[in-house]
């Protein structure tokens, strides 16, 4: 599998929301088999489970590097700022550094607020991630926002909105190359 390295925003100037897919850039050819449907069916799947967030939303953009356009998989206003979820059946890498070089900033610039990046994965492939595993939607975005950098979702379907009622977030799972999975 080819893979091409993604934008990197430098010097972002404006950017912009776009109703729709962009003339220049082509529909997919075919109908989508495999891992590519099964991504598929797991973006939409997340995107029912977050009511009000935004699915597919277009950007154009410039930057010191010219035009450009780039499609979020999920947009989810919360507390006033943008979470920017990045979804993937099976983590890969690049998966965080998109949403922190590319969609956040991007995001940011066109709805002209805060904005924090989230991957939430269905399969975690511990070759490459590090750090905390989040349970819910609220503490990902606010350890996102704090550290600056993007942070994980494992998702099989559970709940990812809290009732603030508990005072009390989950623990988030932590799991390192040379440790066990713990509960931190």
């Amino acid at each position: 599998m080819q893979t091409h390295p993604h934008r990197r925003i430098e010097g972002l100037k404006r950017a912009a929301a776009v109703p729709q897919r962009p003339a220049c850039i082509p529909l997919p050819s075919s109908k989508m088999k495999g891992a590519k449907a099964a991504g598929l069916r797991f973006e939409k799947a997340l995107h029912k489970a977050l009511p009000g967030s935004i699915h597919g939303q277009w950007f154009e953009f410039e930057d010191q590097d010219g035009f450009g356009y780039c499609q979020t998989d999920l947009i989810f206003p919360l507390g006033g700022m943008n979470v920017v979820i990045e979804a993937k059946y099976t983590l890969v890498p690049g998966a965080h550094s998109k949403l922190a070089s590319l969609y956040i900033p991007v995001v940011s610039q066109a709805f002209g607020g805060e904005a924090c990046g989230v991957v939430v994965v269905k399969n975690l492939d511990p070759r490459y991630r590090r750090g905390r595993i989040y349970t819910d939607i609220q503490a990902a975005a606010v350890a996102s926002l704090e550290s600056g950098y993007p942070t994980l979702i494992q998702w099989s379907g559970q709940a990812l909105l809290r009732a603030k009622a508990s005072g009390r977030e989950a623990d988030a799972a932590t799991y390192t190359p040379q440790s066990q999975w713990r509960v931190a």
